[in-house]
């Protein structure tokens, strides 16, 4: 899957669950029963955390929260949540990876160590079968297995839960959210519930949390004259609050786009003038822009030092 596909995929669910009642909702409905009764929601604190391996010069962003167990303030939880929008075979070393680094990082800022549940949330275009990381070494003896790091990972498949069931959460930001994310790869789908999912965002329609509903919109297989059409089909005052949100984010990005086209035409004329010997002043003459910023322009292209 494209890069900037996946990362939209990210983006999205990342600010469906930055809402502190949406997180605590999801967990909720999704992780088990036994464990929902053991966590005190009223102390969810979302952490921004980043791990890093020098050895891999990799930096990991996750979706971390921090909850303290009920009856006892001093045990605390991390709850790890890694977005997968396609099947990954290693995802279960990434999460190897992650908790190690996080426990590392514990213990470096010389904190209480804290046990981290990992949370695995997948809404690829097909099912997944996902394979623990003891899955990986079932051909060994038993006596072998004791070696082996052992965790538990929390596995959201929304390809497991029937859309009635998604729609009957009573957060309505959150249900409408994940049916988009459920038939994201299935434009049919997505057309045939359009309805259902603005009613559940309907009470969303006048805050600013919708442009990043039409934003991932505009990535699904529904085409314009499809979406028009699924929206003539709402009730009238969801009809035309839909679309007035709609062009007004068009109409944004289509300004975003041509400033970032400007943009791209600047740097160009720049890197160009320079490369061909026209000097500072000149340059600045050209492109109307102050020194500092083409000074900026070179620098970033390796044109100066």
């Amino acid at each position: 899957m494209p890069d900037k596909i996946t990362h939209i995929h990210d983006t999205f669910i990342k600010e469906v669950l930055a809402h502190r009642e949406s997180a605590v909702d999801f967990f909720k409905e999704y992780l088990p029963g036994h464990l929902v009764k053991e966590l005190d929601f009223e102390t969810l604190t979302p952490l921004n955390t980043s791990y890093i391996s020098r050895g891999l010069r990799t930096s990991y962003s996750d979706l971390v929260w921090s909850v303290k167990m009920k009856g006892n303030e001093n045990l605390q939880i991390s709850m790890l949540l890694e977005h997968k929008s396609s099947a990954d075979p290693d995802t279960a070393f990434q999460l190897l990876e992650y908790l190690a680094l996080a426990y590392r990082k514990q213990r470096k800022e010389q904190k209480k160590t804290e046990l981290i549940i990992p949370i695995l949330y997948y809404h690829g275009k097909y099912d997944w079968e996902f394979k623990s990381f003891e899955d990986f070494f079932s051909d060994y003896p038993d006596f072998l297995k004791g070696y082996l790091p052992k965790f538990l990972t929390e596995f959201v498949n929304l390809h497991r839960f029937p859309a009635e069931e998604i729609l009957e959460l009573r957060n309505g930001w959150l249900s409408g959210s994940l049916m988009i994310q459920k038939y994201f790869f299935d434009s049919e789908s997505l057309n045939a519930r359009f309805e259902d999912i603005f009613e559940k965002l309907f009470p969303y329609l006048y805050t600013n949390q919708m442009d990043h509903i039409f934003v991932y919109l505009e990535y699904t297989g529904l085409d314009k004259e499809r979406f028009d059409d699924a929206v003539k089909n709402l009730p009238d005052d969801m009809s035309a609050r839909v679309m007035t949100l709609r062009e007004q984010w068009l109409y944004q990005g289509k300004a975003e786009g041509m400033a970032e086209e400007r943009e791209r035409s600047l740097v160009k004329t720049i890197l160009n003038a320079f490369d061909n010997g026209v000097n500072l002043a000149t340059i600045r003459a050209i492109t109307g822009e102050n020194e500092e910023k083409i000074n900026d322009i070179l620098k970033q292209h390796n044109r100066i030092s």
